[in-house]
């Protein structure tokens, strides 16, 4: 995927890459089979690529040569009358006008003559600048020779081309022409596609038209509960690489791991042991190595979840510095002497419970932890600390991770004197979910949000930038004004904004808490959900009427400015799962039940087999009480399922934004709808719990949350209303 900034010409196979021939074809050696008393199944199974002539050797090794060319001559006859239904294919027409915009000469090379050639191009609508068919060539693919012809006649190095094909005899050609291969069909090449449309995507990532990391859609891989590959019940990385697929067919760019770390699990994962170590219960580096490859080959991109606020108590910088006040890593952590009664240096809480601080009984001195006690805090103002992590982040992103989710961004840094927090009035708490309510009782203005915070991320920016990496922080600011503080030129490039994700279903709020959060920041990443908090379709209701609102959400988040990130399992309208009393995991649960993040964490259910295609073994937590339509295995072929749907939307904005380079949104004319503007583009949904008319009706119709047969291709006028949960997405007619 890195190499697609040294292209300098793309050379495009025609049947099946360019143009959609296969039902032509294969109709033709149908007809053909009959006519030569072959077998019409064995005919089709390995037509596309090679010459009609090859082919028919491999069917007829009988004839001699003169009967093969009168058989060859007969199928192409056949191919010559049938154009009925040839097209071009998805994303053909995006890909080759961005070729155009960029001025990257693009060439087509096929097995086709001549004559079939021109008819088909032709009834797609296609006129190559250059051609090379099987006349023009003395051996046809696997040979190489069609492919140099082309690039010779674009004047540039085979070396510097990106062959683009759906055969295995095209993919040969490619690589011994010496060129970058690109293959659709999911064959194996440098690049794998879903479609023209990812490549046209890629591509103008790659032109630095716009950073890769600008409107692209992430995935969160909650790792403990994706897919576990060994039985053991608990989530690893060759899960993951298992499920690629899923996550291209979903049209996802970049997929964020939950740390994979050597931790000892307290908070699964997010208590690190060591930062350059991959734990052997996710598979280790070797499993870490091959997922990055082959997400890369499919062109995913991989983060980490780096946790740098504190580490594992059984991190060996820890346990040096315990033992002794004069141990080298003792400034590592945050000390203090008790206060005059004996008890903590202040009045700071944990997250999870109780006082932030923990007496060691080796030195007499409490340390700080604004989470569990086996989670000591980092001292940031120890510059051999910002050293480490420096270290850290070069050595992941020299390894192939493509960037970092920050977690606890904002809380890195404290006040040096540790002063207490005041204590907010009764009744009044911290809008911040996932803490106790003992914890949202203060006023964190000391331990959270300090000013120097950004030196640590200015810092970080420089190290990522060096590798063309992406760093988005999870720092809790409902103020999306006060958030852009934290995207800022030279910080960090994205930050999530927890605006829809804090909140329940509020229809009335969301239109303008958008707009607000938009016109503050284009970099800012939008959620509605993650594995801290309890899942967006039990948020906004729950049962269809939440799965609708939930899908109502992502067509509104969609073409929003930044990222878009989906939690697994929200492609498939998940409600929270079932944990009974006594099975769950979750730290936080243990101090306050009602705040327990087990129900968005059960696993992620693929198949409606023992247990949920998840794993073969007792998972780490219950299943969830998923029902059968929950399952991958079931909404993949159902066009009207939650899957398919938020397939369909993804595809639609990843044609969309590749011609749109105006981030800000404005208002839309929009009545009682929520909705909103960007360049072309209009997206309308009724949040309400009724019918809507819809303001202004024009446009056409290239999204529609209820009809699975709109779509970029498909296109319906503007509805006249749009029932209760319904979101369309609308582009603007040429005038």
């Amino acid at each position: 995927m890195l190499f697609l900034d040294k292209v300098a010409a793309i050379l495009l196979d025609m049947d099946g890459t360019l143009v959609d021939s296969d039902a032509a074809v294969e109709r033709a050696w149908r007809s053909w089979s009959a006519e030569y008393g072959v077998d019409p199944e064995q005919a089709v199974e390995s037509v596309h690529g090679p010459t009609a002539e090859a082919t028919v050797r491999r069917l007829c090794p009988q004839l001699s040569d003169a009967q093969v060319a009168v058989a060859a001559d007969r199928q192409m006859a056949l191919q010559y009358e049938d154009l009925s239904d040839v097209v071009a294919t998805p994303g053909a027409s995006e890909l080759l006008s961005l070729a155009e915009r960029l001025g990257l000469p693009w060439g087509v090379v096929t097995s086709a003559d001549r004559k079939l050639a021109h008819a088909r191009l032709a009834a797609a609508g296609i006129t190559p600048p250059v051609l090379v068919t099987l006349d023009d060539v003395r051996h046809g693919k696997p040979d190489p020779e069609g492919y140099l012809s082309a690039a010779a006649k674009l004047g540039v190095d085979p070396a510097t081309c990106l062959v683009v094909e759906d055969s295995l005899p095209g993919l040969e050609a490619g690589r011994r022409a010496g060129a970058h291969t690109a293959s659709l069909r999911g064959l194996p090449a440098d690049l794998e596609l879903t479609d023209l449309n990812q490549l046209a995507w890629l591509l103008a990532r790659s032109r630095k038209t716009r950073d890769w990391w600008t409107d692209t859609v992430g995935y969160q891989v909650y790792l403990p509960s994706f897919h576990d590959t060994d039985g053991d019940g608990w989530g690893d990385l060759p899960g993951v690489t298992r499920r690629l697929d899923h996550l291209v067919e979903l049209g996802v760019d970049v997929v964020w791991l939950t740390p994979f770390f050597v931790s000892p699990m307290r908070d699964h994962g997010y208590d690190i042991a060591d930062y350059l170590r991959v734990a052997p219960a996710f598979g280790g580096g070797d499993a870490l190595d091959e997922l990055l490859r082959q997400a890369h080959r499919r062109g995913l991109r991989v983060m980490g979840d780096l946790v740098v606020n504190h580490t594992s108590d059984q991190h060996p910088w820890f346990r040096d510095a315990e033992a002794t006040l004069d141990s080298p890593y003792r400034d590592y952590y945050i000390w203090r002497d008790p206060a005059p009664d004996g008890g903590p240096p202040n009045n700071w809480l944990s997250h999870f419970g109780g006082p932030a601080w923990t007496r060691s009984p080796a030195t007499g001195q409490y340390y700080l932890h604004l989470f569990s006690p086996q989670q000591p805090d980092l001292n940031w103002h120890n510059p051999k600390v910002a050293d480490e992590i420096d270290a850290v982040l070069d050595h992941w992103f020299t390894r192939g991770l493509d960037g970092f989710r920050i977690d606890t961004a904002a809380y890195l840094v404290k006040h040096p004197e540790l002063p207490d927090n005041p204590v907010l009035p009764d009744g009044t708490l911290s809008p911040v979910n996932g803490a106790t309510l003992a914890w949202r009782g203060q006023d964190h203005r000391y331990d959270i949000h300090q000013p120097s915070v950004h030196t640590i991320h200015e810092r970080w920016r420089r190290v990522a930038d060096r590798h063309d990496g992406f760093l988005v922080g999870e720092i809790y600011e409902l103020d999306p004004h006060a958030l852009a503080d934290y995207v800022a030129d030279e910080r960090l490039h994205s930050a999530f904004w927890f605006g829809l994700l804090e909140s329940d279903w509020d229809p009335g709020r969301v239109n303008d808490m958008i707009i607000s959060a938009a016109s503050a920041s284009p970099r800012l990443s939008w959620a509605q959900g993650n594995h801290d908090r309890a899942r967006a379709a039990t948020r906004y209701g729950g049962g269809p009427v939440g799965r609708r609102r939930s899908l109502a959400m992502h067509a509104l988040m969609a073409f929003l400015p930044g990222t878009m990130w989906i939690y697994q399992g929200e492609e498939l309208g998940l409600p929270n799962g079932t944990v009974p009393d006594g099975h769950g995991a979750d730290p936080l649960a243990l101090s306050q039940p009602d705040q327990g993040r087990d129900v968005a964490r059960t696993p992620m259910p693929w198949d409606d087999g023992l247990g949920l295609g998840f794993t073969t073994g007792t998972p780490w937590l219950p299943l969830g009480g998923r029902r059968p339509a929950d399952t991958v295995a079931a909404q993949r072929p159902d066009p009207t399922s939650h899957l398919s749907a938020l397939r369909r939307l993804l595809s639609a904005r990843r044609v969309l934004l590749t011609d749109v380079d105006e981030p800000a949104i404005t208002p839309a004319p929009a009545g009682r709808l929520t909705g909103y503007r960007r360049g072309h583009l209009r997206v309308l949904a009724n949040l309400t719990d009724e019918p809507v008319p819809v303001p202004m009706p024009t446009g056409t119709t290239v999204f529609d949350t209820d009809d699975p047969t709109v779509t970029m291709t498909h296109r319906r006028p503007c509805p006249a209303s749009l029932a209760a949960q319904q979101a369309i997405v609308l582009v603007d007619e040429p005038q």
